[in-house]
């Protein structure tokens, strides 16, 4: 069994301590929140026994590896402690709040010889794993253009709508949906040129981009346009990724937790491909990271690779902010 302690108790937390549980692995063996009271309610709910109000007591549980799921900047700091502790990480979203710590994540993951995984379940999802199929293949032809739409209907009060807590939308929402698994199917864009605004949530303090578009370019010339934000009105269907080919192409329809289905167009054929029987993508994941601390390295967001979501993160915002098109080469 594998004891693993966490550090946040919201329901991200939740959701991945249900799927660390889920594998049969593991004991949950602390659980830290700034509040006691709040670490004290999740904890007694996933059937722990300890629990903190400071995460560095976590250490008298003895555990192998933390969970991470608090705000950005709070982030950063708690993951270089436990890297410090030789704790293996799963991290539940993006890797660090910047290039810099991120950097020095990847630095003390390899000194220390500690597994890290960033929380992008999407490269687990049945669905995109399908898209990836179908690229690789060949059956899109070559790939002329990519674009997504992912927007979400934040709350003002949370940590995410916060510039300085989350590090900003494009960091915290942008990588995640869909920076990350693109990349995965496509590689690396070579350069950025982004635009933003913010509308509906205007006090000070809060997110400097609200919305942003994200015109990419990738190798081979291929074509991205990706929009995300926190303003949805209503029930608009806004959660989808398209990869358009010479011969055919995907759309995909991804869910925030499960698993959604895709849309696979060549010719006059458009044919629905379903995901019900599918592994949820955050128990995969669990069960990959698990692996992983016994020596079979089955992560798919290593620091060396989840540093780029940042690194085009970061362009992202420097595109919208200076009015120009940034240089992605050397990423």
């Amino acid at each position: 069994m594998k004891r693993i302690a966490i550090v946040g108790a919201g329901g991200m937390a939740r959701t991945r301590a249900q799927a660390l549980m889920a594998s049969g692995e593991v004991e949950i063996c602390a659980v830290a929140s700034r509040h006691l009271s709040t670490a004290q309610a999740f904890a007694t709910e996933i059937g722990c026994a300890t629990y903190f109000d400071d995460y560095r007591q976590l250490m008298t549980a003895h555990p192998d590896a933390l969970l991470v799921e608090v705000p950005h900047t709070v982030q950063d700091e708690i993951t270089g402690w436990a890297l410090e502790q030789n704790l293996h990480l799963l991290i539940g979203g993006v890797l660090a709040a910047n290039t810099e710590t991120a950097q020095r994540i990847l630095n003390l993951s390899r000194s220390r010889h500690r597994v890290v995984e960033a929380g992008f379940e999407a490269r687990y999802d049945a669905v995109w794993i399908a898209a990836k199929t179908l690229l690789d293949s060949g059956e899109l032809g070559d790939l002329v253009a990519i674009r997504s739409l992912a927007l979400w209907g934040g709350d003002p009060k949370s940590w995410y709508y916060r510039q300085e807590d989350s590090g900003g939308m494009p960091l915290t929402h942008m990588s995640y949906c869909f920076i990350n698994p693109i990349r995965w199917l496509a590689g690396n864009p070579h350069a950025v040129s982004a635009f933003s605004n913010r509308k509906l949530h205007t006090a000070p303090g809060l997110l400097n981009e609200e919305t942003c578009v994200a015109n990419l370019l990738f190798k081979g010339n291929v074509l991205g346009s990706l929009t995300a934000g926190f303003v949805k009105p209503g029930n608009l269907p806004a959660w989808t990724a398209m990869f358009i080919g010479t011969r055919a192409a995907v759309e995909l329809f991804p869910l925030e937790n499960g698993v959604g289905h895709l849309l696979f167009y060549r010719g006059d054929q458009c044919e629905c491909r379903q995901f019900e029987s599918a592994d949820n993508p955050f128990k995969v994941q669990a069960a990959a990271f698990l692996a992983s601390l016994d020596g079979s390295n089955q992560c798919r967001n290593t620091p060396a690779d989840t540093l780029d979501d940042i690194r085009i993160a970061e362009a992202i915002v420097a595109s919208g902010r200076q009015g120009c098109t940034i240089s992605l080469v050397s990423a």
